[in-house]
């Protein structure tokens, strides 16, 4: 939680947002300050959501939050319900809100294309009954092809910006491009002034134009004949390369007999019986039983140190028990008697070499597969000549001995695997003559059933082995794991110390200073609350006076109208009374009367 909250902090003082927080002040916002600090971030991603939420009604940000975050995937926890989500965040709860701020700066890049992207890819929701509309379902489907056409654009525009092209290097060079085709045209129109004062101009440009063709057939037959000597070369090779298999599958077959073909094909069939009956199942369930005991350790809940040592503790009685059930068999087991003891260690023994065989034919037939398919990219490639080719022809040596050499241990691998088969057949007919004689021992002695039950508890013993060794390991890891989150708990523990030895004054100042806060808050709200009363106050008076004020100057500036129409009207009266008391008869004329 220390570094999620030192994560948000460092972000939230960067540039754009520079909160000018800490930890403390941070973590002590209120349900309102905290959604206004994951609107400020949201609104980095989407600027449409850059909202004061105190002007906001609260479901209307409830609903806008959880709309961008399901926009954006954002997915809570598996334990938490999307209730219990919905309420939180109304609720302001920290503990769903500083996972989503730390979520949007981790990703807050990708998170700015997903909201650009959404501007046109979230679908319109048109109810059913007005899409029935043929001019709304024709503008619908308008409107999502306009949406696919955008997705196939965004991707075109994704895969330019990925290229690694730039606008300047494609403005070089369509420059140079230009200037090269104004060169280009600037030696045609010399070229044409120079033929215009030929006399067989017509004849000239005909044997050139025949000459130009000509000299585009001669480069194509060229290129034509490029690849016919390549394809020639291919196939020389490939002749080359069958003419060799069918050498090699003479020699094989010189002095070849139908009984010793059949022995090889026995062979064969043998050492893949037993890769494919034997090694294979083991391996598989050996792989199996080591999937199976992972999953049950991780399904087990974290140990600790007292939950080790009752296992061990376990352990130790168990492994107990098994050295009394061994010595007690032991005791009443006598060595003579064991007629199958030497058939049983020859036949490990054999077991033993018939594996250390398959793998090492298994190898060998790696190395084979992966020299014949460099040998077939080889044969792809284009012709070598000079020097290379007496490389590749060196190389090509030193690879033909080691195959020489590998094919040889791996045919007397496969004669000596049949053998061992044989050998094993025999031991196992052997070994059923021996244990039939050995049940009728058993049945005249009236002790039927012993050696079954001696190699079932052999068999519990190997079996209890291997678990033991798997518990074991699965221990030390356990242990080792355990050690470590001890280090790494103290080392922790250590640095903290200094720091919380820091935060306990901090949190005394932190609490007078709340203590003082909310005294301060309280006579805040309640000078506010009077301030706000009397402003509305104030408002009212200044409303209806700027009324009044408005009234006034439009009844001022019809009074000024009325006056001027006034002063006309007696300037002219003035005016019409000099003429009239005039004696000039041109006056006397010119009066309206």
């Amino acid at each position: 939680m220390s570094d999620q909250l030192k994560f948000i902090v460092g972000e939230l003082n960067k540039d754009p947002l520079n909160k000018n927080v800490n930890l403390i002040s941070f973590n002590s916002l209120n349900t309102e300050q905290i959604l206004q600090v994951l609107t400020d971030v949201l609104a980095e991603v989407d600027p449409s959501h850059k909202v004061d939420i105190r002007e906001e009604d609260p479901e209307q940000t409830t609903v806008r939050i959880l709309e961008m975050l399901r926009i954006l995937k954002y997915k809570p926890g598996p334990d938490t319900s999307s209730v219990a989500f919905r309420q939180a965040l109304v609720q302001g709860d920290k503990n769903i809100i500083h996972p989503i701020i730390e979520w949007l700066f981790h990703n807050m890049a990708d998170l700015k294309k997903r909201a650009y992207l959404a501007q046109y890819l979230v679908k319109v929701e048109v109810p059913v009954d007005i899409l029935s509309d043929a001019d709304v379902s024709t503008l619908y489907e308008q409107y999502e092809q306009l949406m696919e056409d955008f997705k196939s654009l965004h991707k075109e525009s994704e895969a330019l910006k990925n290229s690694g092209y730039s606008t300047a290097e494609l403005r070089s060079d369509l420059d140079t491009m230009e200037r090269e085709k104004d060169i280009v045209i600037k030696r045609i129109e010399r070229m044409q002034k120079k033929v215009e004062s030929m006399a067989n101009r017509e004849a000239m440009l005909s044997a050139a134009h025949t000459l130009r063709l000509e000299r585009e057939r001669e480069k194509e037959l060229a290129n034509q004949k490029q690849e016919q000597q390549t394809a020639l070369s291919h196939a020389e090779q490939r002749v080359g390369r069958l003419q060799q298999q069918l050498k090699d599958a003479r020699q094989a077959s010189t002095g070849a007999t139908s009984e010793g073909l059949l022995q090889r094909l026995e062979e064969e069939t043998n050492v893949t019986t037993y890769i494919v009956k034997q090694k294979l199942p083991k391996e598989l369930e050996a792989r199996q039983l080591e999937v199976q005991i992972l999953g049950k350790v991780l399904s087990e809940p974290a140990m600790g140190r007292e939950d080790l040592d009752i296992l061990n503790n376990k352990l130790q009685v168990i492994n107990g028990e098994i050295n009394q059930l061994v010595e007690r068999h032991l005791a009443t087991k006598n060595p003579s008697e064991d007629k199958l003891a030497p058939f049983r260690q020859q036949a490990a023994i054999i077991a033993r070499k018939k594996e250390t065989t398959a793998e090492l034919l298994g190898e060998l037939r790696g190395k084979l597969t992966s020299l014949n398919e460099e040998l077939d990219e080889l044969a792809g490639e284009a012709v070598l000549g000079g020097e290379e080719f007496k490389r590749y022809v060196n190389k090509l040596r030193g690879r033909s001995s080691l195959y020489k050499r590998h094919r040889a241990e791996l045919l007397a691998l496969k004669a000596e695997s049949g053998v061992l088969t044989r050998t094993i057949e025999l031991l196992q007919t052997r070994n059923e003559s021996v244990r039939q004689g050995l049940s009728a021992e058993e049945m005249r002695h009236g002790v039927a059933g012993f050696q079954v039950a001696r190699q079932k508890l052999e068999q519990v013993s190997v079996e209890k082995a291997a678990v033991d060794q798997e518990k074991g390991k699965t221990l030390e890891d356990i242990s080792s794991l355990v050690q470590q989150l001890s280090q790494r708990i103290a080392s922790k523990k250590a640095q903290l110390a200094p720091i919380i030895k820091e935060l306990r004054p901090l949190r005394e100042q932190h609490q007078e200073l709340s203590t003082e806060y909310e005294k301060k808050k309280k006579i805040h709200d309640t000078t506010a609350a009077g301030l706000e009363s009397s402003t509305g106050k104030l408002e009212q008076e200044v409303k209806s006076l700027r009324e009044d004020l408005e009234e006034d100057e439009s009844q001022c500036y019809m009074l000024e109208a009325q006056c001027v129409i006034y002063q006309v009207r007696l300037d002219r009266l003035t005016e019409e009374i000099k003429f009239y008391i005039s004696s000039n008869p041109g006056d006397k004329a010119r009066s309206l009367r």
